[in-house]
């Protein structure tokens, strides 16, 4: 075993402890800065220590100031027309959609009943360099009932993110320059633990920035269509006026028909005692003849 060899297999945990901290720097979205006093701690040659030139520090500013000076926005609409005819409307946006390589995510047709108005609701997502001009397209539509964009900056995001993957790629070479040179298989093991846990971070943060990008990249539209209710007629045509009052008469004919069978079965239930009080009466009357004559 060389004295190289032993020395470097000494300083495999500093270095760990040293990369570590690194992961931890880029996972929180700070930039790296360059390791002072490395070789005083170490007490080590410094030819084995990889730290950040001040080259290197330029380079990671420069993508911070660049990202300040043109602002990354997530912008998004709302938008709702009335108008005549949906089912025409829907076709035209999805020539619009062609023309704008837009996407059509999502289509909802509400079915109310003749009286409230159909609604078709549609998400559609289209480059946001083509924001403007779609929706000055789907306005000519109809008449607009409500509209709105939002706008999100996410350049400090960005910034933050890109930040983090490069620190964390460069971390990712420095342990795989260490497993290269590691003898022992518990170095190799420890150094082979802090790579799976960076790589790890860096499939995270990558996710993360793509998905951000991609929400630069795209507007999303939410629109509703209304369709227009027609008037109703001031006045009823004759033949649905004399159909109207034939119902009406019918109507009151079966009411009519219905409350004389009912009288007549509350007579027949009572009979009896209305054939009593019928003879009391006559009795009475016929005895108050016979005294007057």
């Amino acid at each position: 075993m060389s004295i190289d060899s032993h020395h470097f297999r000494q300083r495999v945990p500093w270095l760990m402890g040293l990369l570590s901290t690194a992961v931890l720097v880029g996972c929180s979205g700070a930039p790296v800065e360059t390791i002072q006093g490395a070789d005083e701690a170490a007490r080590a040659p410094s030819a084995d220590i990889i730290s950040l030139t001040e080259d290197e520090t330029q380079s990671q500013s420069a993508p911070t100031e660049a990202g300040q000076r043109r602002p990354q926005l997530i912008k998004n609409a709302f938008l709702q027309i009335e108008l005549a005819d949906i089912d025409a409307a829907v076709k035209v946006i999805s020539d619009i959609l062609k023309q704008s390589q837009g996407d059509l995510l999502e289509l909802s047709d509400q079915e109310n009943d003749a009286r409230a108005p159909r609604q078709v609701a549609l998400e559609l997502r289209i480059p946001q360099d083509n924001l403007e001009s779609v929706l000055e397209q789907l306005q000519a539509l109809g008449t607009v009932q409500e509209q709105s964009i939002t706008a999100e900056d996410v350049s400090t995001q960005l910034v933050d993110l890109q930040a983090r993957v490069r620190n964390l790629r460069k971390s990712e070479e420095t342990l795989l320059g260490i497993m290269e040179r590691s003898g022992s298989i518990s170095d190799v093991l420890e150094v082979s633990r802090e790579l799976s846990t960076v790589r790890e971070a860096i499939e995270r943060s990558d996710a993360q920035l793509k998905a951000l990008q991609t929400r630069v990249a795209y507007s999303t539209i939410s629109l509703i269509l209304v369709s227009r209710q027609q008037p109703a007629p001031t006045t009823s045509p004759v033949g649905e006026t004399m159909s109207r009052t034939w119902q009406s008469a019918t109507a009151s004919v079966r009411a009519m028909s219905i409350g004389l069978l009912q009288l007549l079965l509350w007579l027949m239930a009572f009979s009896p005692y209305i054939a009593v009080l019928v003879l009391l009466g006559w009795a009475g009357r016929r005895w108050q003849r016979q005294r007057t004559s």
